[in-house]
């Protein structure tokens, strides 16, 4: 087989991958592509809210004022509000139980309320509606009355999503429409609460078109990261898909899980939602991923509604992306051995060379000896002169001829193995990544692929290293002196000191695997080590104690 016949079945097995089986158009791959930026930065993010937290918790424990402290506690229930349950509620126990927020008119109730409000999020339904039954509403201003009316109506709303029993969805359903009218005839119609449930219940008797431009005039208002945008965003959504627009509904859950992901927003539906696009469009791999988000986000939260409405879609999103790995899989290996073909041709073909050459430079030695012995015997062939002359000359020809021929044939090895080379290097990168069809044709026709893949590599291995062990760089700068701790860059997950050290911490000590990993002399990585060590706090039990980060 000759090697462009290898070359072009190649070809063929890559144009035989399977894809995704829509193309969405321009602005949703944009958002696409945002929303998967912001998960990568999704870390960044839940660092400035813990940051905040450990601020108000500082507070807390300084501040003497009773006011005070009930405002701070009051900070930390809205910061934990759609980020822990279990921590919202210990704060919403903690304020209840103060004499302050007692006297406080209405005080009580508020955060009772709220009490029902995480209750419900959190899947606690039966607990939920004992707390919400428990309110005298007779008692109610109009505002708190407005804030108990719309907790009913979620609570009702998420009884009917959880419920698997069609009867008793259809009964909450009724139980969630008549606290909509109740709170209709409370709440201001540009309130929030208004704006939400009310337009909602419009849009579901018809008037999606109204409903849709009251959403989005009033998201308007409101700024991506906040829970008020993304909750809008994502009844915005909902309503377009009861309208039957697509890609509005698309659009705008898409929005709604790039806000999440902005204010680190654990109680969230709306990456469930986006994996169930993504799988609908046939990109089976984002919608592992972001369906996997949404589970890990469920369990932090401890929400057991949404990571049981997220397992209910897990089995077939798992299962249709491990027949997606099996087929690229497959591929690979189809490659791998159309590239060995290929390897055993070039191989075969250089060796025929070769032996070509040992034959040629036999010739040279024999013609050497013949004209050696020509130029003894030429006195006494003056005659045969002329044809000596001329064969001489063809000689020479000859000799340019082989001259060219070896020329031609190092300029073909080096290249075919240069070749080789760059295509075993693709197909490692490809065998590295696993990815669908688009992303291998990509890659194979980027001159750029091995550095983004190391780069993406690289990232893949920061966010491993910071999942398995959150607190790796606080707790590694805790081993140095105070003056020598590493401050990261804007962006960066590590860099590459931490990395050094994370493998360490992983098990790979060997300086020569360090550096293969890390693309450096074995040297440098020596340096680094040393380096490191003098400005730890304990020099000699340094790296033991890398290795112990919990």
């Amino acid at each position: 087989m000759k090697a462009h016949h290898v070359i072009f079945l190649l070809v063929l097995l890559l144009c035989g991958c399977d894809g995704p089986d829509a193309e969405p158009n321009a602005e949703l791959r944009e958002l696409y592509a945002e929303l998967d930026m912001e998960i990568a930065r999704s870390h960044d993010y839940e660092v400035v809210k813990e940051n905040r937290i450990a601020d108000l918790r500082r507070q807390l424990a300084r501040t003497r004022d009773a006011a005070r402290k009930t405002e701070i506690i009051n900070g930390l229930i809205s910061e934990f509000d759609a980020y822990n349950a279990d921590s919202a509620l210990h704060y919403i126990s903690l304020n209840l139980r103060r004499p302050e927020v007692l006297a406080t008119p209405g005080g009580h109730t508020r955060l009772t309320i709220k009490r029902a409000d995480v209750l419900a999020h959190a899947g606690l339904f039966s607990d939920a509606l004992a707390t919400l039954d428990a309110i005298p509403r007779d008692s109610l201003t109009r505002d708190i009355l407005e804030q108990y009316y719309s907790t009913c109506c979620a609570t009702y709303q998420y009884l009917s999503e959880y419920t698997n029993e069609h009867d008793t969805a259809l009964g909450h359903e009724r139980r969630r429409a008549l606290y909509v009218d109740s709170l209709r005839a409370v709440s201001d119609s540009a309130s929030f609460n208004h704006v939400v449930f009310v337009m909602i219940e419009r849009a579901r008797n018809g008037d999606a078109d109204t409903a849709a431009t009251v959403l989005k005039s009033c998201l308007n208002e409101y700024r991506s990261g906040t829970r008020d945008y993304s909750i809008m965003a994502s009844n915005l959504a909902y309503i377009y898909k009861i309208a039957g627009a697509v890609d509005d509904y698309k659009r705008y859950l898409v929005l709604s899980a790039i806000s999440d992901v902005k204010g680190a927003v654990k109680e969230n539906m709306s990456f469930r939602e986006v994996a169930t696009v993504m799988f609908e469009e046939g990109d089976v791999e984002r919608a592992n991923r972001y369906l996997k988000k949404s589970i890990a986000d469920a369990n932090f939260y401890s929400a057991m509604m949404r990571n049981a409405q997220s397992s209910k879609i897990l089995p077939v999103i798992d299962d249709a992306y491990a027949q997606l790995q099996n087929r690229l899989a497959s591929r690979l290996r189809l490659l791998v051995m159309a590239t060995t073909v290929l390897a055993v041709v070039l191989v075969i073909f250089i060796l025929l060379i070769l032996k070509q050459f040992r034959g040629l430079r036999h010739a040279n030695a024999e013609i050497n000896a013949a004209n050696a012995e020509l130029s003894v015997i030429s006195e006494r062939l003056r005659a045969a002169n002329s044809e000596l002359e001329e064969r001489n000359y063809e000689l020479r020809d000859f000799n340019r001829t082989k001259e060219q021929y070896a020329g031609l044939f190092m300029e073909y090895c080096s290249s075919a193995i240069s070749a080789l080379q760059h295509y075993q290097q693709t197909l490692r990168v490809l065998a590295t990544q696993g990815a669908n069809r688009a992303a291998l044709m990509k890659k194979l026709e980027s001159t750029e692929a091995a550095d983004l893949l190391l780069k993406n590599f690289y990232v893949s291995f920061d966010e491993a290293i910071l999942n398995i062990y959150p607190q790796f760089v606080d707790k590694f700068n805790a081993l140095l002196q105070p003056e020598e701790r590493i401050v990261l860059k804007t962006g960066e997950l590590l860099n590459t000191e931490l990395r050094l050290f994370a493998l360490i911490r992983i098990g790979i000590d060997d300086s020569a695997k360090i550096a293969g990993f890390l693309r450096c002399s074995i040297s440098t990585v020596y340096t680094y080590r040393s380096k490191m060590r003098r400005r730890a706090i304990n020099p000699e039990s340094f790296e033991d104690d890398v290795r112990n980060i919990a």
